[in-house]
């Protein structure tokens, strides 16, 4: 069985998440659906990581 492919590469999202300083719905939406994936690997976990310290850092900008 293979791992499923997610239309948007976690560091593309994370990426444009610090681009914007914002974290959107859709964005925190697709993060979500990369922490279900089974395959995650330590590399996108880091990078999710990291969007959370900027929330908590007060880095970025949580939209509702």
């Amino acid at each position: 069985m293979q791992a499923q492919t997610l239309p948007f590469p976690t560091e593309q999202i994370v990426s444009r998440i610090f681009q914007s300083g914002e974290l959107s719905r859709s964005d925190r939406h697709q993060l979500q659906a990369v922490l279900s994936n089974e395959a995650i690997d330590e590399n996108e976990l880091s990078l999710i990581e990291k969007v959370m310290d900027g929330v908590l850092k007060g880095i970025l900008d949580v939209l509702y």
